[in-house]
């Protein structure tokens, strides 16, 4: 199952097109199963006439890409750059489809696109559960209602992916769809065959102090924790923290919510992270950045560069042993991460390539798309992984 990744910096998009394109025909050759294209800087005004390129010359089996503020291949990270990344791949061998890509708009609400998508699993998920890589642009494609809905009507379906962050503004990321190239909606990839997808998520961020059960909430307020006001819990829970800790609340928190309470206990990776948006001194109560559900567990949580740093680390060395001799990845990671958060740079695509020793390829985003527990979401500041192996010969 060979994969190949291509990155150009070079401004001319003529010139880096064919970089890219070489590239892939030296390492790979024409008729890959699958391709993504990410561009970032002057490139992404010139995606439609790249992609042009790629289905001329490569035909891909199944083509999406997107426009990103930065962008990632092998080891490094090209962040806040003219930059272009085409990740190139073979599915295994035998003649079924292994992949299709699937225009998305989301008009009037997700099940709009019901008939396309159920065709694309019909079509290569013959011998498995097939997976879904999903590039949707964050002003135009309900994302949100997408992943509830498909978790109802395709649960098999491992959905991972991100939101283009090329543009500020509606009108402005470019959506690749095969041969067509398109300024909303999402595209996505269905991915199937013999190919085995290993989603990960790092979240990126450490539970602190003792979980607890909404017991009063309206919306996104939460108004009181096992009985008391959100506010006073914290400050019982801020005096006992070490120094440390203490700094890392006052420089952001984040709650998250358990999503699975059968568990006894929880631990990093039970938690649906989100961040704490807000507190009314007088009321105690706090706003999240989601629903809080009455009845449900949640639990104070930090983020540093360290915390991301362990926490991507231990969700690689926890992933299955045949993900780690994969052939393949992507990475979908935050916009703020890259040197925003890390001393250094490189820093998720680096350990990613260490651990995995695959093709990696991937973007910045606006929001990343991953599994935490039964079903997929929409997170912020983590990273978001497909590994890409053999699952055996069609």
């Amino acid at each position: 199952m060979p994969f190949t990744v291509g990155l150009s910096q070079h401004t001319d998009p003529g010139v880096a097109t064919g970089e890219l394109v070489g590239h892939v025909l030296e390492s790979l050759g024409a008729q890959p199963d699958v391709a993504l294209l990410f561009t970032s800087g002057d490139h992404m005004n010139h995606t439609e006439e790249i992609a042009a390129t790629v289905v001329e010359l490569l035909a891909p089996a199944a083509f999406v890409g997107t426009t990103a503020v930065s962008v990632a291949a092998g080891e490094r990270e090209i962040e806040e750059q003219t930059a272009a990344v085409l990740w190139v791949g073979s599915l295994g061998s035998g003649t079924a489809r292994r992949a299709r890509a699937v225009q998305l708009s989301g008009v009037p609400d997700p099940a709009a696109d019901d008939g396309a998508l159920a065709a694309a699993i019909d079509e290569v998920g013959v011998s498995g559960d097939p997976s879904m890589i999903l590039l949707a642009d964050p002003y135009s494609y309900p994302v949100d209602a997408a992943l509830s809905h498909w978790a109802e009507q395709w649960p098999q379906v491992g959905v991972l992916g991100g939101l283009a962050s090329g543009a500020p503004m509606p009108d402005g990321n470019r959506i690749v769809v095969d041969g067509g190239v398109h300024r909303s909606g999402a595209a996505a990839l269905i991915v199937g065959g013999s190919a085995t997808v290993t989603h990960l998520v790092s979240q990126g961020c450490r539970p602190i102090g003792q979980p607890y059960i909404i017991t009063e909430a309206e919306g996104n307020v939460v108004r009181s924790l096992g009985g008391l006001p959100p506010f006073e819990r914290l400050q019982q829970m801020f005096a006992k923290l070490d120094p440390a800790d203490q700094r890392l609340i006052q420089r952001g928190l984040h709650v998250g919510r358990v999503t699975d309470e059968a568990k006894v206990s929880f631990d990093r990776g039970d938690f649906l992270i989100r961040g704490v948006l807000g507190a009314d001194r007088e009321s105690g109560a706090i706003a999240i950045g989601d629903e809080a559900p009455i009845g449900a567990t949640v639990q104070f949580h930090v983020r540093d560069a360290d915390t991301a740093d362990e926490d991507l680390r231990e969700a690689l060395g926890k992933s299955p042993p045949a993900a780690r001799a994969a052939a393949g990845a992507l990475l979908f990671t935050c916009n703020g991460r890259g040197t925003h958060l890390f001393e250094t740079p490189h820093h998720d695509a680096s350990v990613l390539a260490e651990h995995v020793g695959a093709q990696v390829g991937g973007m910045f985003c606006a929001g990343e798309i991953g599994p935490v527990g039964a079903r997929s979401y929409v997170h912020g500041f983590t990273a978001s992984m497909a590994l890409f192996t053999d699952g055996g010969e069609q």
